[in-house]
């Protein structure tokens, strides 16, 4: 029973971790970039998911779980501080969308968050074999409620690129294109 309890913990969280990243991905939803900066326990929250899955629940896919883990420790780490922080930041936020220069793909962004959505999806797979169909059914309409209320919620700076509430729009400033 404590078994089930905790996979269907880590499944929900991996689901909702592998939209919100899809979310960015795909510019669905995004936040201004000083929102996204003061997140930045998220990325500890996000690689504690991965490791908890992986390495203490499952034992499968460690060395995946290690690679993503060793990439959200160093964004978590130097958060802000580091050129690849901060390209990381620039690009997964909506100022990075309203800064003229700056649109142009970021392949190397690209691949990273098309990694961690992978490696979510692949430990939420992993964990989906601990579950029924009723439990997962349940963990998915948990996600697509939390995702409604937090990513498309009116309360969170979360905003579609092409409707951007005037509240949020006073948050995004143009990038620098030294940063």
């Amino acid at each position: 029973m404590f078994e089930r309890i905790i996979a269907f913990v880590l499944f929900t969280l991996e689901l909702y971790h592998a939209i919100g990243h899809t979310l960015v991905l795909f510019r669905i939803r995004m936040l201004p970039r000083k929102d996204l900066v003061r997140i930045r326990f998220y990325f500890l929250a996000d690689a504690l998911t991965v490791f908890s899955s992986s390495i203490l629940f499952t034992g499968m896919y460690r060395w995946l779980a290690v690679a993503q883990i060793i990439q959200h420790m160093y964004y978590f780490l130097f958060w802000d501080k580091t050129y690849l922080a901060k390209k990381i930041i620039n690009w997964s936020s909506l100022d990075w969308l309203r800064s003229p220069g700056l649109k142009q793909w970021e392949l190397d962004s690209i691949i990273g968050t098309s990694f961690d959505i992978g490696v979510h999806i692949l430990m939420a797979f992993c964990l989906a074999s601990y579950l029924s169909t009723v439990q997962i059914i349940f963990a998915f309409a948990l996600v697509q409620c939390s995702a409604y209320v937090v990513l498309f919620g009116r309360r969170f700076a979360w905003a579609s690129p092409s409707y951007i509430p005037d509240w949020v729009e006073k948050r995004i400033q143009p990038i620098e294109t030294t940063q």
